[in-house]
């Protein structure tokens, strides 16, 4: 059956239907109406074939993008016209270019639910300053407050207190894990990378594992949330200003159709209310991707390494975490 949609004749023959249907003036006629439902269940089977077939999406994955994609159908079929793609390759454009967001935005979720997988291990504690690593003099040169960020995520690399007591099984195979540099390193690209997850819970959590006092962790927390605000400040400002502005004219329209009478007059409001809402919802996404974690290029300007050697270290300790967050 996949390949009855893919022959060359199939498509051509497939292109002049919807190029037909595209035609035809806006109206509810038969010919029309079974048109358009045989062109919507193709397309449907199309968006659901072609990222497996020509973009080597994986079966789940294309699953979850045919379901993403699905409130589009009607503009995807609308929207084509005479050009010199056939219709299964301006689907496959249109793939192309939508599973890449696709993948990007699921990469994001994946990475926000990474931070979970760390701090998961120790979620059942109570007391979250109470096991930390006490705090321990620093030498001479070692003043916190002159640090900069890279400073303080060397520090961490190098120094390791002792081992705080009443470790549950995960923490412990972490630990033992970090008393390498290298893998301390990864641990710290990794911890760069996570969004805005620093609550006392986590940082204790760091404290722990790394062996390292609270102070140090606070600080290097601090510094981090200074260089993503510093970093995101302009363009976090100016969305925000955006936002509120949304959600105020929202505000006044929700008043504006409760208060109408008129049925006409209502039905246009909620249509204007319903695009404004869809423009507010990509705002908002886009102040949600402004508080993300650094990027690899600024996390290796942070420790002075490549970055693709941050790319790599990244990808190593979330299969770690993943593997050690398995254990029962």
């Amino acid at each position: 059956m996949e390949n009855r949609y893919f022959s060359e004749a199939e498509d051509r023959a497939f292109t002049s239907l919807v190029l037909e249907y595209n035609s035809m003036e806006d109206c509810r006629d038969e010919r029309r109406i079974r048109l358009e439902n045989i062109i919507r269940e193709r397309t449907s089977v199309l968006l659901y074939l072609i990222p497996m077939r020509n973009l080597y999406l994986k079966e789940e994955d294309a699953g979850g993008f045919f379901l993403d994609i699905q409130k589009d159908i009607g503009w995807i079929i609308s929207s084509f016209r005479i050009s010199g793609l056939t219709y299964n390759g301006y689907l496959t454009q249109i793939c192309r270019y939508r599973v890449m967001r696709y993948t990007r935005r699921i990469s994001r979720a994946r990475s926000l639910d990474s931070a979970l997988v760390f701090s998961d291990m120790t979620m059942h504690e109570p007391a979250a300053r109470e096991r930390c690593i006490p705090y321990s003099a620093p030498s001479p040169n070692e003043d916190l407050s002159s640090m900069d960020l890279g400073a303080v995520a060397r520090l961490m690399i190098r120094r390791q207190g002792p081992i705080a007591g009443r470790l549950n099984e995960k923490e412990e195979v972490l630990t033992r894990l970090l008393q390498k540099p290298i893998k301390r390193r990864q641990f710290i690209s990794y911890l760069l990378s996570l969004p805005e997850t620093e609550t006392p819970g986590f940082i204790a959590s760091v404290s722990r594992t790394m062996r390292i006092d609270h102070d140090t962790a606070s600080r290097f927390y601090v510094l981090r949330h200074e260089h993503l605000r510093q970093a995101n400040e302009e363009s976090i400002a100016a969305l925000e200003l955006v936002v509120g502005r949304h959600w105020k004219v929202l505000s006044r329209m929700r008043k504006a159709i409760w208060a109408e009478t008129d049925e006409e007059k209502r039905m246009l409001l909620r249509k204007r209310y319903s695009n404004l809402f869809e423009v507010y919802g990509r705002r908002r996404r886009d102040l949600m991707k402004a508080h993300c974690g650094m990027t690899h290029k600024a996390i290796a300007g942070v420790l002075g390494i490549s970055r693709s050697a941050v790319t790599y270290d990244i990808r190593i300790m979330k299969d770690t975490l993943t593997r050690i967050s398995q254990i029962r």
